[in-house]
């Protein structure tokens, strides 16, 4: 390890692992210096040297007053947080991920709070935001166990510390830790908050709780919180719960201490187990030696211990036992959890799961589309920007062409012409009926029967630029409801057209942030942390609609469509519908959906950053798109470098599987344009950009009453947490009978 330097003591010491995190690492350090707190150190520990050293931080260009210590090696999380303790001699010390970051004033307020209280450990609330997105909710556990400001003398003070939830909720008096030989343990490699809690929480003498959100835990793709598990991480998962189990017994043993809290550590880890691990049914199959190894020990961790059914009673139980609650995945009764436990501590596993699976939340399968026997179905799977509202367009206006052939383009499901686009053109497509499965509405469907069966057509082409759903949070269970609604097609063809991956990961950021999401407050950087592998994984991307269909995805490649103006012409042959004229339409300029450049993206992203009513980013973006077109400039955003990545990822995952199906772009003459870029960074946003976007915003402005009020006739179709599917429509009558989902 290089950089340890042993300072002279300060108020306060953040330490900060960081093994990747380089596109988030800059708001996790500024957090911390925009609090305002005198002679703070800041320590960011390197656990990740092999891939960056020295230089490579130098490049990062941090804040002069960060401090950087570098492992000689990955030593694990852990690790890096002892190193931290080891290398301060601040009074007090708090640990921030480098992907997450405080709130304005939230750390000060805590350690003011800490200094006040002489609290060995000082908690306060946590906020959580989703994959994706800047939009905050209070850490559901915080909320109901830390409401209330409170200070007490140790754990039999503050009894609900038992259950704070990670190490970095807290601010700890350095030598409190020191003194008690405090540390985390470096054998658990993941998941080692809780132990060090426990261990902290039962040595403490003052505990204080500050019942205010101070911190933003930002889940993303590919951390731990939403990664899924594998056996190397079930065994971490069971090896803590042995860890916290052993501890707390050994706590319990003293004398003065009551019984109840060996029992809530018990009735934690049973939760745990059926409610958290996904591990019960990989253990009772019994087919894999290491998965009954993982139940064996599962049986041991129970012990001989018990609890009655007074423990239901427990008041701090109460406010975060899920026994007897629908959750999303099961409803356990009490007499449900007591069995659960018996079958467990007696090895049965098979048992304990049957009883979950009886318990499991199934709902009726709505009616599938009927009239549709003996018919052939073609999907056009949009992907963003590769001609996805020129087809759709095309398609209505050949419509009496298409009907004399016996192919129909329904209207059911489509937005009308009075369908609220922030920018000129946007048309989303059949997302109606996207929403409509989603949201078991049958009313759309018994519609969309009605027009089939008026229509007589044999064929029907549904088209929806949305319906691929790459970044979509519940996109498995979103392509079931609509895979089960259209099951009765006889035959299915999936069409999809597609681009150079980094141009698409690009262009999909794009329509994102200038939509007006609120997703689209983050940096492309961050995208691509959260995205780049899904978005470049194109078997993963197209296997559910291979499975439907039952036979491969056609992909057409739109950069070279394009440049031939050939997209009409090239889905006619794909659909098998070659007999058709292929005379292109032209279609009216308020039509087109022109790109944006990279300063309308960079314009609408601060939007996004700075107006939290989504109504009013959307009335604004509107104003700014419709008097503030897009320059002619094509450059990217993105670097060559982190393009060629985006490109070699596609080639390890994707291109030989993409080739058998169309889509063979030449990946060497892409490396060699790339290479060969004169590529410049964006720069700050042009004055005149800058000026167009007040003014759209200053066109908004309301009188306090009718503040946030949206336009009037709109329709409002949103996604659950940060799935990607926002629109705006002025409803059609069908629409308007969705308007009771809106609310959820």
């Amino acid at each position: 390890m290089t950089g340890q330097i042993i300072v002279s003591e300060s108020r306060l010491a953040v330490i900060v692992p960081f093994y990747n995190e380089t596109a988030y690492i800059g708001l996790a350090l500024n957090s911390i210096l925009a609090q305002g707190i005198p002679d703070t150190e800041i320590i960011v520990v390197n656990d990740n040297p092999a891939v960056y050293d020295e230089a490579a931080f130098d490049r990062m260009g941090l804040p002069a007053s960060v401090r950087v210590l570098h492992h000689p090696e990955n030593l694990g999380l852990s690790s890096a947080r002892n190193t931290g303790i080891a290398a301060t001699q601040a009074r007090r010390i708090a640990f921030l991920d480098a992907d997450d970051y405080y709130l304005a004033e939230g750390l000060a307020a805590q350690l003011t709070f800490a200094e006040q209280t002489g609290a060995d450990i000082t908690h306060a609330n946590c906020c959580l935001s989703n994959v994706g997105s800047p939009a905050l909710t209070l850490l559901p556990r915080d909320k109901k166990l830390f409401s209330q400001q409170k200070t007490g003398a140790g754990l039999k003070g503050v009894e609900h510390a038992q259950f704070i939830t990670s190490s970095w909720s807290s601010i700890y008096r350095r030598d409190f830790l020191v003194a008690r030989d405090l540390l985390f343990d470096e054998a658990q490699a993941k998941f080692e908050d809780r132990l060090f809690v426990l261990q902290t929480v039962t040595a403490a003498e003052r505990i204080a709780c500050l019942a205010k959100p101070v911190r933003v835990w930002r889940r993303r793709a590919g951390s731990i919180s939403v990664t899924k598990p594998d056996l190397f991480i079930h065994r971490l998962q069971i090896q803590l719960l042995e860890k916290c189990m052993a501890h707390m017994r050994g706590y319990a043993a003293q004398t003065d201490v009551a019984p109840r809290f060996l029992r809530r550590e018990l009735f934690n880890t049973l939760s745990r187990l059926i409610w958290d691990l996904d591990l019960l049914p990989l253990v009772a199959r019994g087919d894999d030696p290491a998965y009954v190894d993982l139940g064996q020990r599962i049986t041991a961790l129970l012990g001989e211990d018990r609890f009655g059914q007074q423990i239901f009673d427990d008041p701090v139980l109460k406010l975060v036992s899920r026994v007897g609650m629908q959750t999303r995945k099961l409803n356990i009764r009490r007499l449900d959890f007591f069995d659960i436990h018996r079958l467990l501590r007696a090895g049965d596993m098979p048992g304990a799961v049957a009883t979950l699976e009886a318990r499991r939340a199934v709902s009726a399968a709505p009616a599938v589309l009927s009239g549709t026997r003996g018919r052939h179905l073609i999907l056009h799977v949009g992907m963003h920007k590769t001609g996805s509202t020129y087809l759709q367009r095309a398609l209505l206006a050949r419509q009496g062409r298409l009907r004399a052939a016996g192919v129909l383009f329904p209207k059911t499901g489509l937005a009308g012409d009075s369908f609220f686009a922030v920018r000129q053109g946007g048309f989303p497509g059949h997302l109606g009926l996207l929403v409509a499965a989603r949201n078991r509405q049958g009313e759309v469907w018994g519609e969309l029967a009605d027009e089939i069966k008026t229509s007589r057509a044999k064929t029907v082409i549904l088209s929806c630029e949305n319906m691929l759903a790459p970044i979509t949070d519940d996109r498995d269970a979103l392509l079931s409801a609509l895979f089960h609604r259209l099951a009765d097609f006889e035959t299915c063809q999936v069409v999809a057209f597609a681009r150079r991956p980094d141009h698409w990961a690009e262009m999909f950021y794009r329509e994102m942030v200038c939509n007006g999401q609120r997703r689209g407050a983050r940096s492309l950087q961050e995208f691509l942390v959260d995205y780049g592998t899904a978005l470049t994984d194109f078997p993963a991307l197209f296997a559910p609609f291979e499975s439907f269909s039952d036979r491969p995805v056609i992909l057409l490649d739109h950069d070279r469509l394009a440049r031939q103006n050939g997209h009409w012409a090239a889905f006619l042959s794909a659909a098998g519908l070659d007999a058709l004229p292929n005379d292109p339409p032209e279609l009216p300029p308020h039509q087109t959906y022109p790109t944006p450049d990279r300063d309308q993206v960079a314009a609408a992203r601060l939007l996004n950053s700075m107006l939290t009513s989504e109504e009013q980013r959307m009335l604004v973006l509107r104003g700014f798109f419709a008097s503030h077109p897009p320059a002619r400039d094509a450059r990217s955003a993105i670097s060559p470098q982190d393009r060629a990545a985006l490109v070699d990822a596609f080639a390890a995952s994707s291109a030989a599987w993409a080739a058998q199906r169309g889509f063979a772009p030449d990946l060497t003459a892409i490396h060699a344009a790339l290479a060969a870029e004169g590529w410049e960074p964006p720069t700050a946003l042009s004055g005149d950009t800058l000026e167009r976007l007040l003014q759209a915003r200053l066109q908004v402005e309301r009188p306090a009453a009718e503040a946030g009020a949206p336009p009037a006739n709109r329709f409002e179709l949103g996604d659950r947490g940060n799935g990607g599917l926002t629109i705006r429509i002025r409803p059609r009558p069908w629409l308007s009978r969705l308007l009771g989902w809106v609310a959820n």
